[in-house]
């Protein structure tokens, strides 16, 4: 969802109540597509003022402009040339004024310093958010309208009617405009809208459809909806706004146009300007749409519980009525829109930006799970073949002993199996299959030697069905691993251990040495040396309520550290029960640990798994002294015993998470 000209006009009013006189402190670049500015905002008479800092995106799919909570982190330590030019003359400047062109998706800061200490003139500049999806962008111009800077430069070969370059004077966007009768017309004023223009509008609209040539046309054209002939013909009517004003009018925001009738077109026009007058009044309603996850949603991204679960749908400077009956959906309003398209879009490109980086290496790893699956199968096949084994050589025996009886040419031969008796005391009869080519004793040697390459590949299944458990249990831990990895740097973590394994082609990221399971030293005790995890980032850490620490491993170089280094024989280990998941230690420091912080772990246990998502969850926990490296395993994989279950619910963790 992009951001609209309602939207930008709610953010505008909300900064010139908090930003005009502020002072332009810091700049900086979060992202290749955003820009960050800190404001020191002076406060009311007898208030202290506060710093704020303003983000400006022209993310082609994420533009927009809002204040946030959170300082942004840098992209890079050195600062691009576009973020030196804002700094070199914005930075001490302060913030005059904020504009938006009507019904534009476009904000414009005019900020300014006095030129020197005694003169009254000021110096300013113009810096420009366009919000405009794939055309969006950042302009710096002088007073005059000269384009000092650009985040993207834009040249003829790109726009011909228009080039945004440093030297060039800015202009503006192209108007809004629509086709009417075959010729270019200004769009529709929002607020004054009639009816008779919308139905004159639907006509057109329906003349030029049967008159587009069927050869055109690939497949039968969809017909017009409602909501589509307010976006092409009306100011600022996003698709959003379109939608709610034609939900409210007809109550089914995807109305066709051949079902409107007068009394359809008379709602439609008061709507569209009851939803718009907020542009003039200033009455705003912010609100942001989110809907519950769905089961395979929550399973894949591990979201269990709280604000995790719920995804970022729509936001408004207006009451979205068309939500209304979206089940699993829920509305949130704020008194600032600001605050809401802050928390849509830190989720939106937060969620965008990890699951980019998490995508390919989620293909590589499931793809060798499937084929550790595949192979556990087919082992389990071979192992199934004892059974075989013991007929072939049964029928080898049986062609030895009764070798005077057998002769050469028949295909088959029924003999008494002396082995095996009926109820009655007789001996079986069993039917043995020959080759016509052999006599008995040929055939005899050629069921022993089947037998013999039968044995011989059983005795080697075992060891490759323990080596292909060990590997499939290692891949499911990387997964869970990376499900676990809520930002680029975990995901690069993972992605460092899934290299050094094997599973990606190329120069391991990591020197080898450092990638040696850390080994326990005697009694238990942590190996000497920093507890740093190589390469893995640094575990969490809790205080339980009765005051115990509690350390949590979020991948598998963690798991290790807080097991191996961190714990010590007499500290309690816990880990959800079957899945894949965090190691969580709870440091005993000489004392007993109640049963309460054990259930605090154990949530902490359940949250960091698998079992996310699930009401209970079933979690093991036994001394550290009885867990030991699993033979063969990665980092992190361990076996252990003498343990004792409880079942929690993972969402309890979040008390803890939150504080």
């Amino acid at each position: 969802m992009y951001i609209d000209a309602m939207t930008l006009a709610n953010v505008a009013d909300e900064w010139r109540k908090l930003l005009v006189g502020a002072r332009i402190d810091t700049i900086i670049q979060p992202t290749e597509h955003a820009v960050a500015l800190q404001c020191y905002a002076p406060g009311a008479e007898g208030e202290g003022g506060r710093n704020r800092w303003i983000y400006l995106s022209a993310h082609p799919q994420l533009a927009r402009a809002h204040l946030t909570a959170l300082k942004p982190q840098r992209i890079a330590s050195e600062p691009p040339a576009f973020v030196m030019l804002l700094r070199k003359h914005l930075e001490g400047a302060r913030i005059e004024s904020i504009e938006q062109p009507r019904w534009e998706r476009v904000l414009e800061i005019v900020a300014g310093y006095r030129r020197s200490p005694d003169s009254e003139e000021r110096v300013r500049f113009r810096l420009i958010i366009e919000a405009m999806g794939r055309l969006s962008n950042i302009i710096f111009c002088d007073e005059r309208g000269m384009i000092l800077g650009s985040l993207k430069r834009v040249g003829s070969d790109v726009n011909r009617y228009r080039e945004v370059a440093a030297g060039l004077p800015y202009v503006p966007p192209p108007p809004q405009q629509r086709t009417l009768a075959g010729q270019q017309l200004p769009r529709l004023e929002p607020t004054s809208v009639t009816a008779a223009q919308l139905s004159i509008c639907a006509a057109d609209e329906t003349v030029r459809d049967e008159q587009s040539p069927a050869k055109k046309r690939r497949r039968a054209p969809e017909e017009p909806k409602l909501w589509q002939l307010l976006s092409h013909h009306v100011l600022g009517c996003s698709p959003l706004l379109a939608r709610e004003a034609v939900f409210r009018a007809t109550e089914n925001a995807e109305t066709p146009v051949a079902q409107a009738d007068q009394s359809v077109w008379e709602e439609l026009a008061w709507n569209v300007c009851d939803l718009t007058s907020a542009y003039d009044t200033h009455r705003w309603h912010p609100q942001l749409v989110e809907r519950l996850m769905t089961a395979d949603e929550q399973q894949q991204s591990f979201a269990a519980a709280g604000e995790d679960r719920y995804l970022p749908l729509a936001f408004a400077s207006y009451v979205l009525e068309q939500y209304a009956a979206l089940p699993d959906a829920r509305v949130r309003e704020s008194p600032s829109i600001n605050v809401l398209l802050d928390e849509y879009f830190a989720r939106s490109e937060w969620r965008d930006a990890v699951d980019t980086l998490r995508a390919p290496l989620r293909k590589i790893l499931q793809n060798n799970i499937d084929r550790c699956r595949r192979k556990a199968d087919l082992l389990q096949k071979e192992m199934d073949n004892s059974a075989e084994a013991a007929r072939y050589r049964l029928f080898g025996e049986l062609l030895l002993a009764y070798q005077q009886e057998v002769e050469q040419g028949p295909t088959s031969v029924e003999l008494e199996n002396y082995f095996e008796q009926t109820p009655s005391g007789e001996a079986q009869k069993v039917t043995v299959p020959l080759d016509p080519r052999f006599d008995a004793v040929g055939n005899s040697n050629r069921y022993f030697n089947k037998y013999h390459k039968l044995r011989r590949a059983l005795e080697l299944v075992p060891a490759q069905i323990e080596q292909n458990d060990t590997e499939l249990a290692t891949l499911e831990q990387f997964m869970a691993d990376l499900k676990l990895a809520e930002n680029a740097a975990e995901v690069a973590h993972v992605k460092t251990e899934v290299q050094a394994a094997g599973y990606i082609r190329g120069k391991a990221l990591v020197d080898k040495k450092a990638l040696k399971a850390a080994k326990k030293g005697k009694g238990g005790k942590a190996a000497k040396g920093k507890p740093t995890a190589p390469g893995g980032g640094v575990p969490l850490h809790f205080q339980s309520r009765e005051g115990f620490t509690l350390l949590v491993g979020k991948n598998s170089r963690q798991n290790e550290e807080v097991t191996f280094r961190q714990a010590t024989s007499n500290d309690m280990w816990l880990h959800a029960r079957g899945v894949a998941g965090a190691h969580v230690i709870i440091k005993a420091a000489g004392r007993e640990i109640p049963r309460s912080t054990i259930d605090q772990a154990a949530s902490l246990a359940a949250y960091y798994s698998e079992a996310r998502g699930s009401t209970s969850a079933p979690v093991d926990y036994t001394l550290q002294r009885h867990v030991r490296h699993m033979k063969g395993g990665g980092p992190g994989m361990v076996i252990y015993e003498r343990e004792h279950t409880i079942y929690i619910e993972p969402d309890k963790a979040l008390t803890l998470l939150k504080g």
